[in-house]
């Protein structure tokens, strides 16, 4: 038996799930090359990258839905408060790209999204500018998330071998 605070199973296999998916969508456009030979065109690549994109979204929708109705562990004493106050900035942070980015990353393509050739979903008529600007914030979010991805992993590490106490232990 743990003694100390543990996420619901349920909390740790989206969230590991949902990384997994963050890591091939985030590789897929950076390694188009590789992948354009895998899936067979770049069309293929994207149309990837957009459904993964869309089960992302639902994904963390769902993982904020559980964290209302179960909450979250307390795996930071209440008495390291800037800890605390860096974990929860950086996961709200990622939460906000999770959905930011592929709502601005469909509303940025003037096509129609094909998600997993099941569902056509229409794309949404913008002027010129709003395309440009929910490019931007895609391209920009993109770094941002891999930043505070990159600041996660850092965070749990850091737990695991400076502080050596349980914080990664719990959402494994």
């Amino acid at each position: 038996m743990q003694n100390y605070p543990q996420y619901t199973n349920k909390q740790k296999y989206l969230h590991w799930f949902s990384a997994c998916l963050v890591f091939i969508v985030i590789a897929l456009p950076l390694y188009k090359l590789y992948f354009v030979n895998w899936l067979g065109s770049m069309a293929n690549l994207f149309s990837l990258h957009k459904s993964l994109g869309i089960i992302i979204l639902l994904l963390t929708i769902w993982r904020i839905i559980i964290i209302r109705k179960n909450g979250v562990p307390d795996v930071i004493p209440r008495e390291h408060k800037l800890q605390r106050i860096l974990a929860k900035s950086v996961q709200g942070f990622i939460y906000l790209l999770l959905f930011l980015l592929p709502l601005s990353g469909y509303l940025m393509s003037s096509k129609a999204l094909n998600f997993l050739g099941i569902i056509s979903i229409p794309a949404v008529s913008l002027p010129n500018n709003g395309y440009v600007i929910f490019h931007l914030i895609h391209n920009y979010g993109s770094y941002l998330l891999i930043m505070f991805l990159f600041l996660h992993i850092i965070g749990a590490l850091f737990h695991y071998f400076w502080v050596k106490d349980k914080v990664l232990q719990s959402m494994l």
